[in-house]
């Protein structure tokens, strides 16, 4: 059985008696027997009893009997802050690589098989599929609508909107296990004489359904006699890359930063966690940060609610406990690293020009759906709305979406060049793709009907990078972009320290210049996390020039406070390795002190290296420290290396030497990855309290792809600049 599912949990082919009790699986019944003959024995796996505390026990993790227990002995009365000084789960340069199926690839496997391809085989012929909002959004980011037709499904219909009955159908319902969903759910049985579907309903819920709702359910007479299955799928997130996911809570961002008590916000984020770890089959170490109450809040929910799934699932396996079906696919045990927003507000202000965060920053994009004037084909003259969905079926979107956008440009129009070059029309070979207008362009796809698709793709995407390069000049984001890197590094672009007078001078200038209230405040805001906090002179000198009104004043003052916090807890942290800089528009070259895997060159307007990079680096080459982010449980020990504090640090220093060429600054290549899709030792999993902002995507897949470790990013959403600033706000209200 593949590794993507788990051993003895289909809801294949079980009868409606499948529910007379409520434990939770992934994609199993609801139902305490699921089939003795496929659980691992009681030896290797955690015992029920391990729901009853916070704290590690014996029962609550592989017993020594287990073939790898050698390497993760840990003492079951450890408290909760104890940490293994010589920690080393796997030194992050040795060991075998191992093929991993993406966070993506397990979830929409454990759709087509679990529940489609499991209904299929219990009732053939045509389905009707009902969703509930939260099902619909989990449905169509993991599987696509022709994927759902390939399983006998004909049509999809809303819960909530009133539907039309379908009586020769059977019934797949996929639900959010809430209150309303489950009372409409019962409405469409509440009738007999005006049931809307066939004989057969398949019942599956996206995370572990209530006691009190299963209780109704069990009432309903009418459906209990037609369920086949009832099943929790532990699907409560939203996929939003191959490795990246979001909880999709749009919570106060106050209610999510400011925790502590085990709120009911917690308790969310936690149950939905729970679901992402049963999905990937892992049972991981909780690491937290340390200083903040929200991390450590969660981490010990998040371990209670895992311990109360794993003791109510006996037949469940997780990688690192020795009992993976596919033996091939064995790995070590997890790691989920707990973050939180506040700790770094400046990131997510930080205005970034890779393309992904250019996109999401400066256009407007609704999920990863973008629309862009575009001239008709039919006729030139006449502009059209043009849609492009942004998402990992765009190759081109997944190998652009982490580059610069001057790269990004420059390798677009090659490509259009080759294309040209490639045809026998002197005429169009003669202007260079580098120069070509759009609408030329759009007359190359006329004349170049062979190329169509290529084209098309190619133009969509010029079409969108020249879009967000008209955003760039016209708000003058060169010069501003200059100010905020100074200001969050304290070093311009020639890796002069610049004295804070000149810098809230350049800041008051911009100030001065920037024409929206927001972009003003978002400056603001900048300056004020980078410097520390600001001297009352300088603050009352950038306040004249920026203007705010009063609800701009609030939220500058409420993240004053927060911002203060966060700086005086990361006081004492560590710095991070080197990072480098290459010119908006040039290049600089290299310098042998700058560690290996860093880019050759990078950007002058991308010298700020996001704070996550070197806590990830720090994370899975296993130097993560243990007093800034201790373990809820103890962590294996080893001798190959141990924790040396190293961490991450907002400012970042610039590669020596400044030879720049041409105007788009090419850069080198970075290599190879070590092997795609295969990574050394257990996942990392890395979630990020109250947003994830696009360049701390990127560098976590820059650091999963240059160290070989399988990173997950997750949060409880993304966010762009506008949205955090949105955030903010709320601090006020």
């Amino acid at each position: 059985m593949s590794s993507a599912r788990r051993s003895g949990g289909s809801a294949r082919n079980k009868p409606s008696s499948a529910f007379t009790s409520g434990g939770g699986s992934s994609a199993r019944p609801t139902s305490s027997s699921s089939g003795s003959s496929s659980r691992p024995s009681s030896s290797s796996r955690p015992s029920s009893s391990s729901s009853s505390s916070s704290r590690p026990t014996s029962s609550s993790r592989p017993s020594s009997k287990s073939s790898s227990s050698s390497s993760r002995k840990s003492s079951a009365a450890a408290p909760r802050t104890s940490r293994t000084s010589g920690y080393s789960s796997r030194d992050s340069n040795a060991g075998p690589q191992i093929p991993q199926q993406s966070l993506m690839e397990v979830v929409r496997k454990r759709f087509t098989d679990d529940v489609f391809q499991s209904a299929a085989n219990a009732h053939p012929g045509w389905k009707v599929l009902i969703v509930d909002e939260p099902g619909m959004k989990v449905i169509s980011a993991a599987v696509g609508m022709y994927d759902i037709m390939e399983q006998q499904v004909s049509i999809v219909e809303s819960l909530e909107r009133k539907r039309a009955p379908f009586k020769d159908m059977a019934a797949i319902y996929i639900l959010a296990p809430t209150n309303e969903s489950v009372q409409k759910l019962l409405d469409d049985y509440a009738d007999k004489t005006k049931i809307l579907y066939g004989p057969a309903v398949f019942l599956y819920f996206l995370g572990p359904i209530p006691k009190q709702l299963m209780h109704q359910i069990k009432q309903c007479k009418q459906l209990v006699k037609r369920l086949k299955a009832v099943a929790e799928v532990n699907v409560d997130f939203l996929m939003r890359e191959q490795r990246s996911f979001v909880l999709d809570m749009n919570d106060p961002f106050a209610s999510l930063i400011r925790g502590g008590g085990m709120s009911p916000t917690e308790m969310k984020m936690a149950e939905k966690l729970v679901t992402l770890c049963a999905t990937l089959n892992e049972y991981p170490y909780i690491r937290f940060k340390q200083k903040s109450k929200v991390c450590s809040s969660l981490a010990d929910l998040f371990k209670m609610k895992m311990d109360e799934y794993v003791g109510s699932n006996p037949a469940w396996w997780y990688h690192g406990s020795g009992n993976c079906p596919a033996k091939n696919s064995e790995r070590d045990r997890s790691t989920l690293l707990l973050l939180d927003r506040s700790s770094d507000c400046l990131t997510p202000l930080m205005h970034d020009f890779t393309y992904q965060s250019m996109v999401n920053d400066l256009l407007t994009i609704e999920g990863d759906k973008i629309t862009y004037k575009a001239e008709s084909q039919e006729n030139p003259s006449i502009k059209e709305d043009k849609d492009v969905l942004l998402n990992d079926k765009d190759k081109l979107w997944v190998e652009m979406r982490g580059n610069h956008i001057a790269q990004v440009i420059e390798v677009l129009s090659g490509r259009i060049q080759d294309v040209v070059n490639s045809s026998t029309n002197s005429a169009l070979r003669k202007k260079s793709g580098s120069n070509m207008s759009l609408s030329q362009l759009a007359s190359a796809m006329k004349e170049l009907p062979e190329y169509r698709e290529v084209m098309s793709k190619l133009g969509q995407h010029m079409h969108i990078a020249h879009d967000c390069m008209d955003k760039f000049n016209k708000l003058g984001l060169l010069d501003l972009s200059d100010v905020e890197q100074t200001l969050a590094t304290g070093k311009d672009d020639d890796d002069r320290t610049v004295k804070t007078a000149e810098t809230i001078s350049r800041c008051e200038s911009a100030l001065i210049r920037i024409q929206d209230p927001d972009d003003r405040l978002r400056l603001m805001l900048i300056a004020t996390i980078s410097q520390g906090g600001l001297s009352r002179g300088d603050k009352d000198r950038l306040l004249r020039a920026a203007q705010l009104g009063r609800k701009e004043l609030q939220t500058l003052e409420s993240l004053s406070k927060i911002a203060m916090d966060s700086i005086n807890n990361n006081a004492a942290s560590p710095t991070a390795a080197k990072d480098g800089k290459k010119g908006f528009l040039g290049r600089s070259s290299s310098d042998d002190s700058v560690d290996d895997d860093e880019e050759e060159s990078e950007y002058a307007s991308s010298r700020y290296v996001p704070p996550l990079k070197g806590i990830l680096k720090a994370l899975v080459s296993n130097q993560l420290d243990f007093q800034e982010y201790p373990s809820v449980i103890p962590m294996p020990a080893s001798s190959a290396s141990s924790s040396v504090g190293v961490t991450s640090s907002a400012r970042s220093s610039r590669k020596k030497g400044g030879a720049s060429t041409d105007k788009w600054g090419k850069s080198k290549s970075s290599g190879d990855s070590k092997g795609k899709g295969s990574y050394e030792g257990g996942r990392n999993i890395m979630f990020m309290v109250g947003g994830l902002s696009f360049s701390e995507l990127r560098v976590t897949r820059d650091v999963m792809e240059k160290q070989s470790r399988e990173i997950i990013a997750g949060s409880t959403k993304f966010v762009s600049p506008e949205e955090f600033m949105d955030d903010l706000k709320t601090l006020t209200s």
